[in-house]
């Protein structure tokens, strides 16, 4: 992984030892926030993908083949960007006693809320304790699809988020203590675990086995391991390693130590997703044949924008500058998704479109989550924000 932005620190020195060449201070990553929005409209488009969205069956096959696999990457995407994310804010401000606090402040409101709505209305269809696992958002650690995934399904993510939470302060002063040969090293193995783990399992056996309208091998639907794909892409100390590689990926973009190019990591994840869809098993499809373009085309976005920090007269981007300003409802558009497609299964049936209604239709929902989540961020997470906040900022004082 070269760099095309380099520094004059010894390539082996601790980052904590000096100040970084490249500092974020306040400053946003633009490229970042607007890259953002396609993956998340990647898991909305892959969950829509599973109802009848289209009235003809050939350019219905086509949606749910190119969207389906898209939604495990872009869940990849954000993970590793938690990673990334983190450590991005707390190079001036480390973790202190109150980190904790304040993350789940972030995610708290709407997931009980979210989790409420649902359970409202959809009750029945989840038993009790996946529900109870859910609110608790322990229910990753379970490998039973009826528990991770009941009441809001794409909430076991945040499973993952908790884990990610607790081991960050102090991964966190692990890695910023270390030098930069030791950080390739840990990145370069953390991803051939990812890599490595689906390949191994192909191994050995199944067990129970499970369907879902998301496993597909080649355009045909297949059933799935239980403990496998809860292994690979639920275990919330599996996909934490893809946090930790965000976290490495920051530190090492910080110091210039990391490649600008954008293209190449672009293509790469056009040829895995190509790949998945032509030949890979679906335990592959899941993380391991992305992992390495999401890693380099996160670094690449945000080193490409310190180096245009750093050049005298380079002017912003309108454009992206306008869209990053919408980065901040992805988290919303993905935990209210869920509930508005379960009220269009239930009440709605807004299926069995024309070519030209059906795209209308995708966009607009997307369009409406995001509505509804500025709505969410406007009106419950700010105001929760700004009622909790002095309580948490007089404990981190203590």
């Amino acid at each position: 992984m070269a760099t095309d932005a380099r520094t004059s620190a010894s390539p082996d020195a601790p980052a904590g030892t000096e100040k970084s060449a490249h500092r974020p201070a306040a400053r946003q990553l633009s490229f970042i926030a607007a890259a953002r929005l396609l993956p998340s409209f990647c898991i909305l488009a892959s969950h829509l993908s599973f109802e009848k969205v289209f009235r003809d069956r050939t350019v219905q096959e086509t949606y749910y083949r190119l969207f389906n696999p898209a939604g495990f990457n872009a869940v990849s995407f954000f993970i590793v960007l938690s990673g990334f994310i983190l450590t991005w804010i707390s190079t001036e401000r480390p973790p202190d006693r109150a980190f904790r606090a304040r993350r789940l402040l972030r995610i708290l409101p709407v997931h009980f809320l979210t989790w409420a709505v649902v359970v409202c209305a959809f009750a029945a269809t989840s038993p009790a304790t996946g529900l109870f696992a859910t609110l608790t958002l322990f229910q990753g650690w379970f490998p039973d699809h009826g528990v991770y995934w009941a009441a809001n399904a794409p909430a076991w993510t945040l499973s993952t988020e908790l884990v990610l939470y607790a081991v960050f302060p102090a991964a966190h002063r692990f890695l910023t203590r270390r030098g930069d040969r030791f950080r390739f090293g840990l990145l370069t193995g953390l991803i051939a675990v990812v890599v490595l783990l689906p390949l191994v399992l192909q191994l050995l056996p199944d067990g129970a086995t499970f369907a879902n309208a998301a496993f597909t091998e080649r355009g045909h639907a297949v059933r799935v391991s239980e403990w496998k794909y809860w292994l690979v892409y639920v275990f919330p100390l599996t996909r934490v390693l893809e946090a930790l590689c965000g976290m490495v990926i920051c530190l090492l973009v910080l110091r210039g130590r990391w490649t600008r190019n954008v293209w190449l990591p672009t293509v790469l994840l056009v040829l895995a997703v190509a790949v998945e869809e032509l030949w890979a098993p679906v335990l592959l499809d899941l993380t391991a044949l992305t992992i390495v373009p999401v890693v380099l085309l996160i670094g690449a976005l945000a080193a490409r924008e310190i180096a245009r920090w750093n050049t005298p007269g380079a002017r912003e981007n309108r454009v992206i500058t306008n869209i990053s300003a919408y980065g901040k409802y992805t988290f919303g558009i993905y935990m209210y998704q869920w509930a508005l497609i379960l009220v269009c299964r239930r009440y709605l049936h807004p299926w069995g479109n024309s070519v030209a209604a059906g795209v209308l239709f995708v966009l607009a929902f997307y369009a409406l989550s995001v509505a509804v989540s500025m709505i969410s961020y406007r009106f419950v997470e700010t105001p929760v924000n700004r009622f909790m906040k002095p309580a948490i900022s007089a404990y981190a004082r203590r």
